[in-house]
């Protein structure tokens, strides 16, 4: 195992914890409010949300299709799939801060005074971030891409890993603030 794949494995494991400890917050808060959502708050789950979540799913496809480039060694597939991939997670991002404008200012989901609101932004907004920062990492790796072949492809690796984390954390966030 490489360092870069070893080191990847315990950054997650620590990100894994992390966000454990925000689901055991959600989990306490929740549990222990009179009320979760806010009386009059809508179904959250749209054909906007669902469209949101079907994009970053269809964002691991694309790594996935990176990784196998690399191990073929066919730069220009990789080339193809980092932009593909980096163009489906700015995608989501955007889409996801139209939602936290149209869910805020439409009073949706207010911020202040209730607990819901608090939580659905503190998680979502951070998982947000994670976003934000895989789709730097995998700038980075797209800039540094000729480097990557198919016995020297930990940087790509690591990036599917950490995307595939991304997408895992997305998947348990919808399910428990979207539809839940």
């Amino acid at each position: 195992m490489s360092n870069e794949t070893f080191g990847m494995i315990l950054f997650l494991v620590v990100e894994v914890m992390f966000f454990a400890a925000l689901v055991n917050a959600y989990i306490v808060l929740r549990w222990g409010a009179d009320q979760w959502r806010p009386p009059n708050l809508p179904s959250l789950v749209s054909t906007f949300s669902v469209s949101n979540t079907a994009v970053l799913c269809a964002s691991g496809v694309s790594i996935l299709l990176a990784n196998f480039s690399v191990r073929r060694d066919d730069p220009g597939g990789l080339r193809l799939y980092l932009w593909i991939t980096i163009a489906l997670g700015t995608t989501f991002l955007a889409l996801q801060a139209f939602d936290f404008y149209r869910l805020f200012h439409l009073h949706q989901v207010p911020l202040a005074g209730n607990i819901f609101g608090s939580v659905f932004y503190t998680l979502s907004g951070l998982h947000g971030l994670h976003v934000l920062g895989g789709v730097i990492f995998l700038g980075y790796v797209l800039a540094n891409r000729r480097k990557y072949h198919r016995y020297r492809a930990h940087g790509v690796l690591a990036s599917t890993m950490y995307w595939y984390f991304v997408i895992a954390v997305w998947i348990f966030l919808f399910f428990a603030l979207y539809v839940f």
